[in-house]
């Protein structure tokens, strides 16, 4: 395999598990459609809000009190505690987990799914990687190194070194 091949797999691999992980850290307060609940940048309002209010107002009553929330989520993790032992196993959590984040998977299925043939071909699946080293590449001389991933405070440091 070459070394630009392997360099893109490479990035690609890294990206997906850094976005895994932020998607794993919000996972508790996600909803059943995998909709982040805490975190989300931009705030609470519009759409946001009303997933808020579609997940949490359990009476209906167009009001949210803490005791809404905590009871959404208790019966949320009672609904995946096959043991009924008031608390999750790995392998409960990961029927959650994997329950919270089937529509973010689909989405994004579709996403690569460019002539919406229900098939995600290399073409298409490569495709969306198409201008990664043009967007991260900070110096623009059409390669990625490690220094394209520093922060300029980083960079200073290590020239301070020298």
């Amino acid at each position: 395999m070459r070394t630009r091949t392997k360099l893109m797999l490479a990035v690609g691999a890294v990206g997906a598990v850094a976005l895994g992980s932020t998607i794993m850290a919000g996972t508790s307060l996600a909803d059943g459609r995998g909709h982040h609940m805490a975190g989300q940048h931009g705030g609470w309002g519009g759409d946001r809000g009303d997933r808020l209010f579609e997940q949490f107002d359990a009476n209906g009553d167009g009001l949210i009190t803490q005791a809404e929330v905590d009871q959404v989520l208790a019966d949320r993790l009672a609904a995946f505690d096959q043991n009924d032992d008031g608390s999750l196993n790995l392998e409960e959590y990961q029927a959650l987990w994997l329950d919270a984040m089937r529509e973010r998977m689909v989405d994004r299925f579709q996403a690569h799914d460019d002539d919406g043939d229900a098939m995600v071909t290399v073409e298409e699946f490569v495709g969306s990687y198409g201008s990664l080293v043009r967007h991260l590449d900070r110096n623009d001389d059409g390669q990625l190194t490690r220094d394209d991933f520093r922060r300029p405070r980083d960079r200073d440091r290590d020239d301070d070194d020298e």
